[in-house]
Formats: structure tokens, C-alpha cells, sequence
């Protein structure tokens, strides 16, 4: 199977068309880098109303081997709240000694999938311009985060 980019000449409409590819991609590489930071905003603001709403319920401190207690543990928010500790611990362990954390390598994973089918996509017969200049948007795209020592 030959290698599918090699170099073509285009009309006016088909380099505006590129142009316009790369911009839009770019845009979304840029822009999906906030996603990460929204989502940890409402999930701390969901931990702040849930804590607000639970304290805000009076409620007597439980034996632990109480028929209440029991019952809060069993249930599907006590079965998800114990599921949920798991996978936290397990995100936060090492990788390796003296490696960072697999949540942070599983993070960078996802980022850098991302970035790739940003580059890739659309980028079929005879794109290999758009090919290369995509990855060299990926790659500005990175730069925010090397520059922060978060590599």
C-alpha cells in the first residue's frame, strides 16, 4: 500500500478551502484545551452543593454497626460513592516508582489522542499540506503546557 499524501496544485477554492480547515482546527484544538478546566470547575461545584445540602440535613452521628449505617452502604448512591473512592485510589497510584500518577498518563493519553485525530481528520487524498500543517497546529497547541513544566 503506497503512502497516501503527496503534493498537489490547487485552485484558488481549494487553498481557501485548506485555509479554512486549518483555521477551524486550530480553533477546536485551542478551544477544547478550557474543556478540562470547565469540567473540573462544575465537578468542584458539585462537590460544594452536595456538601452544603448534606450538612444543611440534621442528622444523628450513626454506631457503625446501626441498621441506618447498613442501609446508607447498600444503597445505589452508597454503592457508587464506594466505587468512586476505588477508582480515585487507583487514578493517584503510581505508575511506576517514582513515575507520576496513572490518572496524569491516562489525562495525557486522551490529550494527545485528541490532538492526532485533529491532525488526521479530513486530510485524505492528496492533503499532505494540510497533513503537515496540522501536526504543526498540534504542536502550538502544546506549547501552553510545556512551557508550564505539565509534560
Amino acid at each position: 500500500m503506497a503512502w497516501p499524501y503527496h503534493l498537489l496544485d490547487l485552485t484558488h477554492e481549494q487553498k481557501h478551502e485548506r485555509r479554512l480547515l486549518l483555521d477551524r482546527y486550530g480553533v477546536y484544538a485551542q478551544l477544547s484545551a478550557f474543556i478540562p478546566i470547565l469540567a473540573y470547575q462544575l465537578y468542584r461545584l458539585a462537590v460544594w452543593v452536595y456538601s452544603e445540602r448534606k450538612r444543611s440535613k440534621v442528622s444523628y452521628s450513626a454506631i457503625p454497626s446501626s441498621p441506618t449505617l447498613k442501609r446508607s452502604r447498600v444503597s445505589t448512591s452508597g454503592n457508587f460513592a464506594r466505587n468512586w473512592r476505588a477508582t480515585i485510589w487507583w487514578l493517584e497510584g503510581e505508575f511506576a516508582q517514582g513515575w507520576p500518577s496513572r490518572g496524569k498518563f491516562i489525562a495525557a493519553g486522551v490529550w494527545v489522542s485528541w490532538l492526532l485525530f485533529l491532525c488526521v481528520h479530513n486530510t485524505g487524498e492528496g492533503k499532505y499540506f494540510v497533513f503537515q500543517l496540522l501536526f504543526a497546529v498540534g504542536k502550538a497547541d502544546m506549547l501552553s503546557f510545556e512551557a508550564s513544566g505539565f509534560h
